[in-house]
């Protein structure tokens, strides 16, 4: 026989009001997208996902879906964009994420047609080349490398010369195309006392030459942007942290990084970057606006201007070269790699 005390009733109750919040807060809950332009496994792309999830989650339901344009040739480009599109009518979401230059470009037209609200982030082309000011039911967040702040940290940073020499390297993807054009524009009136050259390569051998006689070209320091999309002789997709990586171990001057993927004791030694999980978060807080009933377009869209100072201290080590105080201070130190 089971005695019923106050102690089961109380009990009992509070176990049926957390199922009534939880069928409540289900109720309640959105389908969110996220149309990956890139990849999970690519940082960046993990940094921004965390943030979303970690703003609407668990009170909706986000996914994802990886376009996997960084790895994948351009002729593949419309077949991935048709398999996104396919997935979004399978899943009728509330709302759709689209991260990064060639999901927006690729499936901003079938998203207005549509007529579900759209959340972008990490575009680096100019809003209006997508007619993104046109569609009514879009806002995001637009990505801008932190040029200004960068070449004035290496400034500080690398020995004091008559003269110095900084060198950009690319790869030919969509996002650098449209980073370096921005970089292009903005550079030249900058710093009068520091030449910047910006060179865009597809190549693995161009890539590698490139590193190779960057002191005997005169350059005083790299940074080594963006990556992702270098195919070596056969045509086959690089795998992005090995060239880091062996970039790291061959350039005979300093290699610094626009983003904040960039950075470790096998990669670039540090800079002012930009930081993926706070774009996500700005992107997350969009999203949160529109499914509690604000309309897109009085949402204005934003450029992430905000970078953090992110360093390896053997990197540092490795070129000897001491941050000054008030910079070290505010500085994320990156993690050594797990031995295994």
């Amino acid at each position: 026989m089971i005695q019923i005390t106050p102690l089961n009733i109380n009990l009992h109750c509070v176990a049926l009001l957390l199922c009534l919040v939880s069928l409540s807060q289900n109720a309640n809950a959105a389908k969110v997208i996220v149309i990956e332009s890139y990849h999970h496994g690519y940082q960046w792309d993990q940094e921004y996902y965390r943030a979303i999830n970690d703003t609407l989650s668990p009170l909706h339901d986000v996914s994802y879906f990886e376009m996997d344009t960084k790895r994948l040739p351009k002729e593949q480009f419309a077949e991935r964009a048709d398999l996104a599109w396919k997935y979004i009518q399978s899943r009728a979401p509330q709302l759709v994420i689209l991260a990064d230059d060639n999901a927006v470009n690729l499936l901003h037209q079938r998203l207005n047609d549509s007529l579900i609200p759209v959340v972008y982030l990490g575009v680096n082309m100019n809003p209006r080349e997508y007619h993104l000011n046109e569609h009514k039911r879009f806002t995001g967040v637009i990505e801008r490398p932190l040029l200004r702040r960068s070449l004035l940290l290496i400034q500080r940073l690398l020995p004091q010369t008559v003269h110095r020499k900084i060198l950009v390297l690319f790869d030919q993807g969509v996002t650098s195309d449209s980073a370096a054009e921005y970089i292009s524009k903005q550079h030249s009136s900058i710093l009068g006392d520091i030449e910047v050259n910006l060179v865009q390569l597809s190549q693995l051998a161009d890539w590698q030459q490139q590193v190779l006689t960057a002191k005997e070209q005169g350059y005083n320091a790299i940074v080594v942007a963006l990556y992702q999309t270098v195919r070596d002789a056969e045509n086959r997709s690089v795998d992005a942290d090995q060239l880091l990586k062996w970039i790291s171990e061959h350039t005979p001057v300093p290699n610094f990084g626009f983003w904040g993927f960039s950075v470790s004791s096998e990669g670039n030694i540090g800079g002012y970057v930009l930081d993926g999980y706070h774009h996500g978060e700005l992107a997350a807080n969009m999203a949160l606006k529109i499914l509690a009933g604000e309309k897109p377009e009085n949402i204005f869209p934003v450029t992430d201007d905000l970078g953090k100072y992110m360093f390896s201290q053997q990197g540092l080590a490795k070129w000897n070269i001491s941050l000054p105080k008030e910079i070290e201070k505010n500085t994320l130190w990156v993690k050594c790699p797990v031995l295994r």
